[in-house]
């Protein structure tokens, strides 16, 4: 109770909360950061395991042994293909479905670019699907079965024919067997995720403003899941799984143990996102770093938003999907299409088994591998230890403002001018001699001030009242000029920086939708368009400081009360991190490590060169940097070269202009809210942060 009511204590806690909060935030941060990169230590994070008994991939028996048949449909549909690289044959694909005596549909699509710059003429495409009906269902449940249809003048690692071949296989193969209680659809959609987001609109009559969706003459029931095939029409030697969607969401965990167990029971290698299990010791130096790459590759995917593959879109309606891809290196080790077909086989065999939807197991999680995972329970204390040390800085602020306005209000005792401590009487040392000298004194100043008071009146009386009223007018002014103005403190202080902030957030995200207009005029490329008008806004709201000022030591400032202003914008930071982490923890994480260290740090400063070390890094975590570096490693993770730094910068700059370009393609086609996060609430943030240096300290 002491600490609460007595000042001097309440001081002191005050001035141990700002001294030690910078060295807690370190503290927090590093903590924080090291213990989440930890958890890809093997004996830190827990081994795969099935939650939902029902899909018994265990006990399925292969019962596919049409491998003769699978090459021979193979080989005549690259045949066909062959007549004309740059089309598909959808009608000789139909036909043989239809052959099958499966109910066999079209769907036409239209596709309407939203931006003005491009031609508006809707673009035309086509899915065809088949629904193989269930003896033993009634129709009220579906899985989906989908692969992509591409051309032969496609990349060769990206061809589908496989993938169609084991489709049409596996369709005469089910058609024969008792056991299907759940009707399969086999999906095949042109333009990949855009055909895929079309079949789905349709299929939940949901209706889009740039995809126009046919209407579908044939249905089945409640999709369940959905397995993509992305297989080229040639041996492979490895697997690999995709199972990011949609801003960052993941399928149901045990699809993917499902998926990863039925690989290794035929013996075939998987992997994830092209990272194949080491072979080192999982609790070495060597085992560690490549779970942690590993880790790292896809939590990367993640942050993007936009999925991997035409498994991401099926995530949005509740359907819990993957995509399996066929690789093709210069291994010793090759398969033929016919294991790929016996694992998609054991695949749907299992999933036939289920009773219910997936609900069981995890749907927010982390892979180091494919037989270990980091659940959501052990990857939020790290992250809320990391955005700890942005709620505490917080915190220290807020504490040291309250109690700065109470020992305001509070009298001090102990400060008394010297001239009162030498009024008070002091019994041991005074005398009467030296008691009569003070009286005397006193009687001869209180005679000196009634005469001067007396000449006031007479010279007030003489002088007339509107000249007194200009006098006592004048002299205040001349006051006022000579008087500092206190610097403006409360919420309406930083009420126009929040008002300019979120105004600025706003046109970043409407910008786009104008920025396209001066593309044909100018004759631009659409990237460069955004890509120079975003950049042109983006330097404009660096000014922004300059803006707002207010009149403070016979100088203009941007005085603002910057203690509450930074406290605002820590805990504005925190909630948007801790919001972003429910959904997309590799996003959140990522934006964590780079702004929370700067924005704990940043504040006002009258030497130069700290003024301009904050100016910098808060430029290097601004969202344009934070792009621009995404760019980079992108260009570095992948397989294209490049010769130098400089030359590293250009291509990086490309890459950064068609990442914008497909963020805003993918928030208009799949309604993606990655570029929405980054404009309309990072933004409007980091420009909280930015205005910290200008600001004034009286």
């Amino acid at each position: 109770m002491g600490l609460l009511t007595d000042p001097k204590q309440r001081q002191k806690f005050v001035d141990a909360i700002s001294k030690y909060n910078q060295k807690l935030c370190f503290v927090l941060y590093v903590v924080g950061v090291a213990w989440f990169l930890a958890l890809a230590y093997e004996p830190l994070n827990a081994h795969t395991y099935f939650s939902e008994n029902a899909l018994l991939p265990g006990l399925v028996e292969n019962e596919f042994y049409a491998a003769t048949e699978l090459h021979d449909f193979n080989h005549v549909l690259l045949r066909e293909m062959k007549k004309d690289k740059k089309i598909v044959p959808k009608g000789w694909i139909l036909k043989q479905f239809q052959h099958l005596g499966l109910d066999v549909y079209r769907q036409n699509v239209s596709l309407i670019y939203p931006f003005a710059a491009y031609d508006r003429q809707p673009i035309s495409s086509e899915n065809i699907y088949a629904i193989l009906r269930a003896r033993r269902g009634a129709g009220t449940e579906a899985v989906v079965m989908s692969s992509p249809l591409r051309p032969l003048v496609a990349d060769a690692h990206e061809q589908t024919g496989g993938g169609i071949a084991i489709m049409w296989t596996l369709a005469k193969h089910f058609k024969s067997k008792p056991y299907l209680a759940k009707d399969i659809i086999f999906l095949m959609t042109e333009f990949d995720e855009v055909g895929v987001q079309a079949w789905l609109d349709g299929y939940h009559q949901v209706t889009s403003e740039h995809i126009i969706a046919g209407h579908l003459l044939g249905r089945s029931g409640q999709i369940q899941a959905a397995i993509n095939l992305e297989i080229p029409s040639k041996d492979f030697n490895y697997m690999d799984l995709k199972v990011t969607g949609l801003n960052g969401q993941l399928p149901n965990l045990d699809l993917v143990n499902l998926a990863v167990r039925l690989c290794r029971k035929e013996g075939v290698n998987v992997a994830l996102n092209n990272r194949l299990d080491s072979g080192f010791n999982p609790e070495s130096l060597d085992g560690f770093t490549h779970s942690l790459v590993t880790m790292l590759n896809m939590m990367w995917n993640q942050a993007s938003g936009s999925p991997t593959a035409n498994h991401g879109l099926f995530h949005r309606f509740h359907i819990e999907s993957l995509t399996f891809t066929a690789v093709a290196k210069d291994l010793h080790r090759s398969h033929s299409l016919d294991s790929a077909a016996r694992i998609i086989e054991g695949v749907f065999r299992s999933l036939n088994n289920l009773l219910e939807r997936f609900h069981q197991s995890f749907f927010f999680y982390i892979l180091p591998a494919t037989m270990r995972y980091v659940s959501i329970g052990l990857y939020m204390p790290p992250f809320a230890l990391i955005v700890a040390a942005a709620l505490i800085k917080a915190v220290a602020l807020w504490i040291g403002m309250d109690s700065g306005k109470k020992t305001e209000n509070i009298p001090d005792k102990t400060e008394k001018s010297p001239d009162k401590a030498e009024d008070i009487p002091d019994k041991t040392e005074k005398s009467p001699d030296k008691a009569e000298d003070k009286t005397e004194e006193m009687s001869e100043k209180t005679k000196e001030s009634d005469k001067s008071t007396k000449k006031e009146r007479k010279s007030s009386v003489n002088e007339g009242e509107k000249d007194e009223t200009h006098e006592v007018d004048t002299s205040a002014d001349s006051d006022m000029e000579h008087e500092d103005l206190p610097p403006p403190t409360g919420f309406m202080s930083i009420l126009p920086v929040l008002s300019i902030c979120l105004l600025l957030g706003f046109m970043a995200y409407i910008g786009p939708s104008y920025l396209s207009r001066f593309s044909t005029p100018f004759r631009m490329k659409m990237e460069d368009s955004f890509m120079f008008g975003l950049l042109a806004l983006f330097c404009a709201s660096l000014a922004y400081p300059r803006m707002i000022k207010r009149k403070s030591d016979d100088t203009e400032r941007f005085s603002v009360d910057w203690q509450l202003l930074k406290c605002v914008a820590l805990i504005y930071l925190a909630l948007l991190l801790f919001s972003i982490s429910l959904m997309n923890i590799s996003l959140a994480f990522f934006l964590a490590v780079t702004m929370v260290p700067v924005s704990a740090l940043v504040g006002p400063t009258s030497n130069r060169f700290s003024f301009l070390l904050q100016k910098l890094l808060l430029l290097l975590m601004s969202p344009l940097s934070l792009m621009f570096a995404a760019a980079v490693v992108t260009l570095t993770l992948s397989s294209e070269d490049y010769d130098g730094v400089i030359d590293l910068m250009l291509k990086s700059w490309t890459i950064l202009k068609q990442m914008l370009v497909m963020r805003l393609l993918d928030q208009c086609f799949f309604g993606s809210w990655t570029y929405t996060v980054l404009s309309f609430n990072i933004f409007p943030c980091w420009l909280l942060f930015w205005g910290l240096p200008n600001c004034h300290v009286s």
